[in-house]
């Protein structure tokens, strides 16, 4: 008897002990996680490619393709050699029909409507990691492009017609470019929703993750001590997840075993419901966290038995569920993030590196420039001096009795100093084309301009310093305009010196010229003066460089004919002749006469080119300012 009412007494006491009541809080922690791509073959790849088989009207779009597309997340873009390759195959859109969608406008009191042209647009995307395929899947929708704006009643028909007819013409002529047709914007709304199912089915996103701990607060329950040094060691554990490192398995060990054998010690019962959810919740969510599936289920599936309260067990499940799983592991810890920052800091390197080497080379330039300007200002300042120097000094200077002769029949000394701006307006006729052309030029002191009106126009400036040229030609502002070298600025500099300007006198060179026999030359008897100027070659022999010749008139001192012939590296490379003929007086020259016809005989790499200057207008000071400026130059355009 004694026996049983102590039997009865212990059970009392057991059952008042497990019927203790347990408090207890919750806990929140927010642990970055990586939301992670299906295929664990990406786990190592890092780069990704796209490339794409198109039609070929569809050139263009494939350019803008391979400018904007492909970003998946959790990859580096790679022009050519990415791990994850990704082929686009994409036939040229078929018009499908014109349709129709109407609004009502309140505040205008009828309907509007937009006319819409619809396109069967297919892509074919196939995905490979390595030599290894992902997926392949065909994407066929219907796109639409909306014609023009918005329509009233009476003009839709109009616009419906309008449009079929556009995709008619379009596809009898095989040409789909125009833009009205919207092929390039179907195609990229299609891709655009490509795109971003690539990057559900590809993509690494890091995100964060709240996870929900449950702790006994009663601390005169019996198991409190021991729970409490579970929740310190997860608590401390949980603040040092990071997306490459989760917890740590063996400090939780001794830790999960004594939360297991506590659902031995407390077995299923309304008594211990508490305790039991506490301890299936901590389970559950550890060893989810530790990527134990097979344990973490078990827990979540008795925590769903157990759980009177809230759906975590079921949460716990469907993250499990959801996961996709490599070597038993979930994968929610990878180096992935922090190797894609190092090949990036590697690849903004790289370029870094280039920039600086680019920067570099441009300090050089400008280093070189400000070295070849210096030169050229110089070199531009020195004949000046020089030109009014001879003109001061003409009977000290070689063959000073011509020199003298000729510059009289320009206008004298004093009138050729006083010249400071120069214009002429001029008429070219080019052999074999009847079509009028027209040329103009200007030059003051310190600039030059020649514009010819051709089929295909250009200028050729100097500015001070500058030398740039412009040719219709080319595309781009950058590639019109281009600054030309220092042989380039010294032979357009020459029209700086107003005297050969306007009549192709070489004073800079007289003092080098040769007086050779008379010659007799276009019916006339002339003076022959040649300047032949030779120079080095790499191995130290002399080479001829230029050869000029100036052919004077002995009746009147006209100059009748000038020739050059330029020569690369001993061999001749360009042949110039000008006859100048109807010489005319101007009287801002102090009636000096001047020649306002020029036969010109060229002969380059082009060939030979002979044409015609019939100089409509010769102005000398005219009433114009200074129009050149840099600013100009590089926008591309004179006013």
């Amino acid at each position: 008897m004694k026996k049983t009412l102590l039997l009865i007494v212990l059970l009392a006491i057991t059952s008042i002990q497990a019927q203790e009541k347990i408090s207890s809080k919750k806990k929140k922690f927010y642990i970055p996680v990586v939301k992670y791509s299906e295929f664990p073959a990406l786990d190592n790849a890092l780069t990704q490619t796209t490339f794409y088989q198109m039609d070929k009207e569809l050139i263009q779009e494939e350019i803008i393709l391979k400018k904007k597309y492909f970003n998946i997340e959790g990859f580096i873009k790679d022009p050519a050699n990415g791990k994850l390759k990704i082929y686009l195959t994409i036939a040229l859109p078929k018009f499908n029909a014109t349709k129709v969608d109407s609004t009502f406008d309140k505040k205008k009191n009828n309907w509007q409507f937009q006319v819409y042209s619809n396109y069967d647009v297919r892509i074919k995307v196939d995905a490979r990691c390595g030599d290894k395929m992902l997926f392949t899947q065909d994407f066929n929708s219907i796109e639409s492009h909306i014609v023009g704006g918005t329509y009233e009643k009476g003009n839709v028909k109009v616009a419906v017609e309008l449009s079929n007819k556009r995709s008619a013409q379009a596809e009898k002529d095989n040409d789909y470019s125009a833009q009205e047709l919207g092929i390039d914007n179907v195609i990229y709304h299609s891709v655009d929703r490509i795109e971003s199912f690539l990057n559900y089915k590809l993509g690494y996103y890091i995100d964060e993750s709240k996870i929900k701990f449950e702790f006994v607060t009663s601390k005169g329950h019996s198991e409190y001590n021991q729970m409490l040094a579970f929740e310190n060691e997860i608590t401390a554990q949980m603040g040092k997840v990071t997306l490459e490192k989760g917890l740590d398995e063996k400090l939780l060990t001794p830790h999960l075993q004594y939360l297991e054998s506590l659902l031995v010690k407390y077995p299923p019962s309304p008594l211990n419901e508490n305790i039991r959810f506490i301890v299936t919740n901590n389970l559950a969510e550890t060893y989810f966290l530790l990527e134990n599936t097979e344990k973490a289920l078990m827990y979540a599936n008795l925590l769903v038995e157990n759980d009177k309260q809230d759906s975590r067990g079921s949460t716990i499940i469907k993250k499990v569920n959801k996961g996709f799983f490599a070597d038993k592991k979930i994968r929610s810890h990878t180096t992935r993030f922090a190797d894609l920052k190092k090949l990036g800091l590697k690849i903004a390197e790289e370029k870094e590196e280039k920039r600086l080497a680019f920067f570099e080379k441009i300090q050089q330039q400008d280093a070189e420039w400000e070295i070849e300007k210096s030169n050229r200002e110089a070199s531009v300042e020195k004949a000046r001096i020089q030109r009014f120097n001879m003109l001061d000094s003409i009977p000290y200077q070689l063959n000073a009795h011509l020199l003298a002769q000729v510059v009289a029949n320009l206008g004298g000394s004093d009138a050729l100093k006083k010249v400071e701006k120069a214009h002429l307006f001029s008429k070219l006729k080019i052999e074999g084309n009847n079509v009028p052309q027209t040329e103009e030029k200007w030059a003051t002191n310190s600039n030059y301009l020649l514009r010819k009106k051709l089929p295909e126009s250009y200028y050729e400036i100097v500015n001070g310093a500058e030398a740039w040229s412009h040719d219709d030609r080319e595309s781009g502002l950058n590639a019109k305009w281009t600054k030309l070298t220092a042989y380039d600025f010294s032979n357009l500099s020459k029209n700086v010196d107003l005297i050969n300007f306007l009549t192709d006198l070489r004073l800079d060179l007289w003092n080098n010229f040769e007086v050779l026999p008379d010659e007799m030359y276009e019916g006339r008897m002339c003076y022959h003066l040649n300047y032949f100027e030779k120079t080095l070659s790499t191995g130290n022999r002399t080479i001829p460089k230029t050869d000029y010749h100036v052919f004077i008139d002995k009746e009147n001192f006209n100059i009748v004919s000038t020739e050059k012939t330029e020569f690369d590296n001993g061999n001749k490379s360009f042949f110039e002749r000008k006859l100048f003929g109807d010489y005319r007086p101007v009287a801002a020259l102090n009636s000096g006469k001047i020649p306002y016809k020029i036969n010109y005989e060229i002969e380059d790499f082009n060939g030979e080119t002979i044409f015609q200057e019939q100089r409509e207008k010769i102005e000398v000071n005219p009433v114009f300012g200074n129009r050149i400026f840099m600013k100009e130059v590089y926008f591309g355009g004179f006013k």
